[in-house]
């Protein structure tokens, strides 16, 4: 029998801590599966300020550095320095099923990351599109590639003067973790640790959220991509530099 490698109640209560009242910041949906009944939680954080970002982790379950990142953030008190004019969305865990079974996969064996254009996703897409319903300035996905030697990004957007943003990043990371270099990365073109898109979305099969969320009108869309075989902790900080020098550049404009 397989048993759970990771408790994402404990994620939660961690969470939880950071405020006096758990109904003032959770919005939480039932998911069902063979195993137990799971949470879908949402929080935000400087609600009707003037800047908008959701940030999420977990849609792939075995890359829990992004679920991590969320607690410190929090723990850590970095919104404080945003909470004037960021409201920030966070999605801690898309995938609670498969953070506990480090799968990537939900329960259903659906990578969700996937499903963003059927008519018919599973309720974590569901859950996860209603987010997305009214656009953001940005969105952030936490994700980390075990093949990868270095940080690396993904960055939509129908503003060529924020491209400069991908190259910021990772001018910041570099200092905690090396940039993967390679002109190829998991199948795709890629320069200075930045993929290429070269596909028109609309014409695709399948989307990712990234690519909903460009359609729903987020003027820039980042997936950032830390490096497994480096330390928790390692990961998690190069995440967050990643996420300051995001909220930091709009903050700025």
């Amino acid at each position: 029998m397989n048993l759970p490698k990771n408790d994402i109640n404990v994620i939660f209560s961690r969470l939880g801590k950071q405020f006096s009242n758990e109904n003032d910041f959770f919005e939480s949906h039932s998911l069902e599966s063979s195993k137990k009944k799971y949470s879908l939680i949402k929080f935000i954080l400087g609600k009707g300020n003037k800047h908008k970002a959701l940030i999420s982790a977990g849609i792939h379950g075995d890359e829990p550095s992004g679920v991590e990142t969320i607690c410190k953030f929090l723990e850590n008190n970095q919104f404080e320095k945003f909470s004037k004019e960021w409201e920030l969305t966070f999605l801690p865990c898309l995938n609670p099923y498969g953070y506990e079974y480090e799968s990537r996969e939900n329960h259903e064996g659906k990578d969700l990351n996937r499903f963003f254009k059927d008519y018919n996703p599973p309720h974590e897409v569901i859950f996860a599109k209603s987010t997305l319903e009214n656009p953001y300035d940005i969105t952030i996905e936490l994700h980390e590639d075990f093949m990868s030697s270095g940080y690396y990004l993904y960055q939509l957007g129908n503003y060529s003067e924020d491209d400069q943003l991908g190259n910021k990043i990772l001018k910041a990371v570099k200092e905690v973790m090396p940039i993967n270099l390679n002109s190829e990365i998991d199948g795709h073109s890629a320069e200075a640790g930045i993929i290429l898109h070269k596909t028109e979305f609309k014409s695709m099969d399948w989307w990712p959220m990234a690519y909903y969320s460009l359609y729903k009108g987020t003027r820039r869309c980042l997936t950032l991509e830390t490096a497994t075989n480096f330390s928790m902790d390692l990961r998690v900080e190069a995440h967050l530099i990643a996420i300051n020098t995001a909220l930091t550049y709009f903050s700025e404009k």
